[in-house]
């Protein structure tokens, strides 16, 4: 044990403290606060953020076609109309599936 090791007895436990870090143990050291910055990380070019709303446009217009497709088969089945709000978003979907806008 160095000499200038900090002796502290709490609660009947004895601490062996390195000095450098007994304002850490006792709360009194106060830290700033700092922004931790990763310098591998750049932020997405517009161009980048654009390619990802049409990708995440495309997957939910997909998405959409594929959980509605029943009503396709119930009509060619059994003759059961589309509601027409179903009609309208699958051509919408259908667009944004395509890419088109």
């Amino acid at each position: 044990m160095e000499n200038n090791t900090i002796v502290k007895e709490i609660n009947g436990i004895v601490h062996y403290i390195n000095p450098k870090f007994e304002k850490i143990m006792d709360g009194t050291e106060v830290r700033e606060e700092t922004d931790i910055v990763n310098p591998l990380f750049t932020p997405p070019t517009e161009e980048e953020t654009q390619q990802y709303e049409a990708s995440i446009r495309i997957i939910n217009a997909k998405k959409y076609l594929s959980e509605t497709d029943w009503y396709i088969t119930r009509q060619a089945e059994i003759g059961t109309p589309i509601p027409e709000e179903v009609l309208s978003k699958r051509i919408q979907a259908r667009i944004d599936a395509n890419n088109q806008t």
